[in-house]
């Protein structure tokens, strides 16, 4: 018994490691798409730095540039916003995973105490019953 709450309490761990190492990976995603956000908006900048040196050469390119980054920067929002909300349901896996892991190292340790609480009382019991038996033959009862 004591060998298969060790193997549960092994198991459990396992299962929220992995989770801990996916939602890891969700995280990494999630940044890689913010980094992507933020060069984008850099790169706004930078065009519109260069738009504003050379007006009428830019103009024609600008709109052009301008219409697909309001696209693009509409799809990185979506997808982050996606991706949070992805990791803020997995977070929630995550918790149910360590509280699994909890619960069997709880049930672990109650089963390890009640062990020693019998230990403890047998022990008793053949105290009382050897001092039982002392005190009846320094009675001359025996």
């Amino acid at each position: 018994m004591a060998k298969d709450f060790k193997t549960l309490i092994r198991m459990r761990k396992w299962a929220l490691d992995d989770k801990r190492r996916e939602l890891g990976e969700m995280q990494g995603v999630l940044n890689n798409l913010l980094t992507e956000k933020d060069a984008l908006e850099k790169a706004v900048i930078e065009e519109q730095r260069v738009a504003a040196e050379n007006p009428e050469l830019a103009g024609f390119a600008y709109g052009s540039f301008a219409s697909a980054v309001i696209a693009e920067r509409a799809a990185l929002v979506k997808r982050i916003s996606d991706q949070e909300a992805k990791i803020d349901a997995f977070r929630d896996e995550v918790a149910d995973a360590f509280k699994a892991v909890k619960t069997a190292e709880i049930a672990e340790r109650n089963r390890v105490e009640a062990e020693r609480v019998e230990e403890d009382r047998k022990e008793q019991a053949e105290l009382d019953e050897i001092g039982a038996r002392s005190a009846t033959r320094d009675d001359g009862l025996i």
